[in-house]
């Protein structure tokens, strides 16, 4: 939604999708979650050999798909910051995700997910540009309709979001993406 000085751009991030804005835009790379899983699994081989090679080849490749991460996150959030007439980006606080109690395979993933680093990258790059970026609760973004703000766990099911009292259907990150944006300009009024 545009504000006198410019565009709100609520963006969602996630382990699918790297990042969806409230405007449709979708920053994702089908070769993330294949790569990762390859990792995982070279890494899982590796760690149960235990060799004094096998930990040298750990070593180098903890540094490849470090470095595959960041350069994909700096790309995304240079695409981001540069979109036309921005003026806010707003974002959810993630900070303490990692902490809930969770499956195994869950954790790992999470584990793995460099959201804070597209976060830093998003925050400086937009500052350079004089672009405020600001981050909102991410409580149930997911699961309330932004037409009309009934909440509920079975209105998201994967990647659709309908909601079960007015009928809206959306994707679920876009339309997650909107409620972010939607909370920051609700705490400007």
């Amino acid at each position: 939604k545009p504000v006198d000085d410019g565009l709100v751009l609520g963006v969602d991030r996630g382990l699918y999708k790297i990042a969806v804005t409230s405007e449709g835009g979708e920053y994702t790379s089908s070769q993330v979650r294949a790569i990762r899983r390859r990792y995982q699994h070279t890494r899982a081989k590796l760690q149960q050999k235990g060799t004094r090679s096998a930990k040298r080849r750990l070593k180098a490749m903890s540094g490849r798909e470090k470095r595959f991460m960041s350069d994909l996150n700096h790309r995304i959030s240079k695409q981001l910051v540069h979109t036309p007439n921005l003026h806010t980006i707003v974002l959810e606080d993630l900070t303490g995700i990692r902490k809930a109690k969770r499956n195994k395979t869950t954790r790992t993933w999470l584990g793995q997910w460099a959201f804070s680093q597209l976060e830093f990258d998003i925050t400086y790059k937009a500052h350079a540009l004089g672009i405020t970026v600001a981050l909102v609760d991410p409580a149930y973004t997911s699961q309330r309709c932004s037409t009309c703000g009934h909440t509920a766990k079975n209105n998201r099911s994967k990647g659709t979001f309908a909601c079960r009292l007015c009928g809206f259907v959306a994707n679920a990150d876009v339309n997650a993406a909107v409620n972010i944006r939607d909370k920051y300009l609700l705490s400007t009024l």
